[in-house]
């Protein structure tokens, strides 16, 4: 099945990718289920396998869904202790682009549709709240948030440091809010309380695996890196860590070059900035668009060099907007397992199942993931936290049982992270994507199985993780919560 028949066509700031091999295993596995479905058991009744297993487990781990007696506490329920009122941060009504983030929104529907069907999260059905903030009106969708739910999960927006506008009606502390977030961007965000990120993006520890893998794999390209960033304030704490990663390992920094996040008509005079540093490889701080467009203009000016991304290029808008020819051969680091090897990580086939089963036209893309990652951290933590708290959520009490986590891989869709209070530990493990010749993606490295596979085809260092003091103290952080 071929990706751009049933991709969104939506662009977005996230990773975007549909994986043929997984449709071939999902229709193989429609076609068994539909034999099997025919059978019946000792007790001659018919038997339904996919009924029977989907409330069983997610990938590695038992559900976290099911039926109990919980409730939440009166004064945070948002007005209704009988059901979990939980907002999605999200941009995906931008009108600078289009369907931003829209796969957060889609995970998060498919997500409480397949837990509701299992009786909620301790009998508590789930409703969500969409917190739109359309790149532009986060305030206003951090408003809707302190008045209309209990938590926010699954989530995430490009601009989330204006959750903190300091007005007592729209600011994350000062109306009490707490948060398990698909991602945060800004280091007031990643280094804030109230929140625990189950794929930690902590504003002063950096994962440097990437860059430390391609100094083995390509020396003479990884001799030296331009760093080109988009000029949001929330960009710049990545392009710090970008930097200090490059510092930290040896590479020689080229040049530092930012361009407006609105993108550009003609990205000449960028791609002569970085043909003009002499690196052999570049980091892209952006969304794939820009990314492509710049790609682009770089080899149609004859630039040799390997592009070396962050996560969110994993995402056939790159491959679109840079061309096949001239995407080819760049690098993409990520710790989730990629759509191709859907048929080795039964998490990821399950999570595109579920997808598919609960949303018309769904995004597929490695974003989804991590916010079904973060769902699955709510619901875990919450069903932890309803045993120690007499059967009564809290925020703090679920946020705490989240902080508690010390190793967590969302039921095997990701290498093992610490999710941790105020941003966590930066990951110590990964893996390199390449885009192929024919413009699709593919497993770089570590080959799996081989000597450079520590854990699950992810190659692991404990020393790889970098210091990143520029953006210390960066991080909101209110006395008034805990954790």
């Amino acid at each position: 099945m071929p990706f751009n028949r049933i991709r969104s066509g939506l662009l977005a700031a996230a990773a975007v990718v549909l994986l043929a091999t997984s449709c071939a295993a999902r229709n193989d596995e429609d076609a068994s289920s539909e034999e099997e479905a025919n059978s019946e058991d000792p007790s001659g009744e018919t038997v339904d396998p996919a009924s029977e297993s989907t409330g069983d487990t997610f990938g590695e781990i038992e559900s976290p869904c099911g039926p109990g007696e919980l409730t939440v506490e009166a004064s945070e329920a948002a007005g209704s202790t009988d059901k979990l009122l939980l907002g999605v941060a999200n941009d995906r009504s931008s009108t600078i682009r289009p369907g931003l983030n829209k796969e957060l929104w889609d995970t998060s529907t498919a997500f409480v549709a397949w837990c509701n069907s299992q009786g909620g999260i301790g009998g508590l059905e789930i409703e969500l709240v969409d917190l739109d903030g359309k790149l532009l009106e986060v305030e206003a969708s951090t408003a809707t948030a302190c008045d209309s739910v209990f938590m926010m999960a699954g989530g995430g927006q490009v601009q989330d440091n204006l959750q903190f506008s300091e007005k007592p009606e729209s600011d994350f502390h000062l109306c009490g809010l707490a948060d398990i977030p698909g991602f945060a961007t800004s280091p007031e965000k990643a280094g804030s309380n109230g929140q625990v990120q189950p794929v930690p993006n902590p504003a002063t520890e950096a994962p440097g695996l990437w860059l430390m893998d391609f100094q083995e794999l390509d020396p003479e390209d990884a001799e030296s890196m331009v760093i080109v960033w988009g000029d949001l304030p929330a960009m710049e704490a990545i392009k710090n860590k970008a930097v200090a990663v490059v510092e930290d390992m040896g590479s020689e920094l080229a040049a530092v070059i930012d361009y407006p996040v609105t993108g550009l008509a003609d990205w000449t005079p960028i791609s002569q900035q970085v043909i003009a540093s002499g690196a052999g490889s570049m980091n892209f701080v952006g969304e794939p668009t820009n990314l492509g467009a710049l790609v682009k203009s770089l080899r149609e000016q004859g630039w040799e060099g390997t592009p070396l991304l962050e996560t969110n290029s994993y995402d056939q808008v790159f491959v679109d907007s840079a061309g096949v020819a001239n995407a080819e051969g760049s690098l993409i680091r990520s710790i989730f397992h990629p759509f191709e090897e859907a048929d080795k990580w039964p998490a990821v086939q399950q999570y595109v199942d579920i997808l598919n089963d609960n949303v018309d036209d769904p995004k597929i893309a490695l974003l989804g993931m991590q916010s079904f990652s973060a769902w699955l951290l709510f619901a875990t933590a919450a069903n932890t936290c309803g045993e120690s708290n007499d059967g009564v959520l809290t925020r703090e009490c679920v946020l705490g049982a989240a902080a508690d986590v010390d190793e967590w891989t969302g039921g095997g869709l990701h290498a093992p992270t610490d999710p941790g209070p105020q941003g966590g530990s930066a990951p110590e493990c990964g893996m390199l994507i390449a885009v192929a010749e024919d413009g699709s993606f593919e497993r770089y490295h570590p080959e799996i199985g081989s000597s450079e596979d520590a854990l699950d085809g992810f190659s692991c260092d404990e020393d790889s993780v970098s210091a990143v003091p520029v953006n210390e103290g960066l991080g909101v952080v209110s006395p008034d919560q805990p954790i």
